[in-house]
């Protein structure tokens, strides 16, 4: 049997190694830096049409939040899109008397005749003297954060940029290296 010296062993191993190195490991040259993900994407609408209010003719319930009750009257928010007004003075036979467009709307309050509701990012007391004839008394402008982020949690986003606009909802989109996670 052959015996190496010890600088003839150490030769061998170093020649090993560097072979190794050099056609055992494979090196990407391209690097992809475009990593697309599953996310959510703010979509917008103008400040000016996040603003209007109007009162319009009753519509269906779809997407109920808070009930308040006021006298004879229900006041129902439709999540992030407004309130409609119920005339419950006889509870066997409610009657629809109108909707109020309120973009953004989540939270409400009454005193008196002064209906209060979030409008996105304003604070808005409503007159509700008239329920089918809602007027705006007065607009607390930016009363609330700029919506930001979405409710949901652990989610990549692409960041809410209020250059664009006021965020109304978000939705799922194949994002590309979103910047932005909660």
């Amino acid at each position: 049997m052959k015996h190496l010296s010890y600088p003839s062993l150490v030769q061998q191993l170093t020649v090993s190694l560097l072979l190794l190195t050099a056609f055992g490991c494979e090196t990407n040259t391209e690097v992809d830096t475009a990593q697309q993900v599953q996310g959510l994407r703010p979509v917008y609408a103008s400040y000016e049409d996040v603003r209007t209010i109007e009162t319009l003719e009753p519509q269906p319930l779809k997407n109920p939040g808070k009930i308040y009750i006021k006298g004879g009257y229900l006041f129902i928010n439709e999540q992030g899109r407004g309130v409609h007004i119920i005339d419950n003075s006889n509870p066997a036979k409610p009657q629809k008397i109108s909707f109020v467009s309120v973009p953004g709307n989540i939270d409400m309050a009454v005193k008196d005749q002064v209906l209060y509701v979030d409008n996105s990012v304003d604070l808005v007391a409503l007159d509700i003297a008239d329920p089918r004839q809602v007027t705006v008394l007065k607009r607390i402008k930016d009363a609330y954060p700029y919506p930001s982020y979405p409710s949901q949690r652990g989610v990549p986003f692409e960041c809410a940029d209020p250059e664009k606009g006021v965020v109304v909802r978000w939705e799922t989109a194949r994002l590309t290296n979103p910047k932005c996670f909660r």
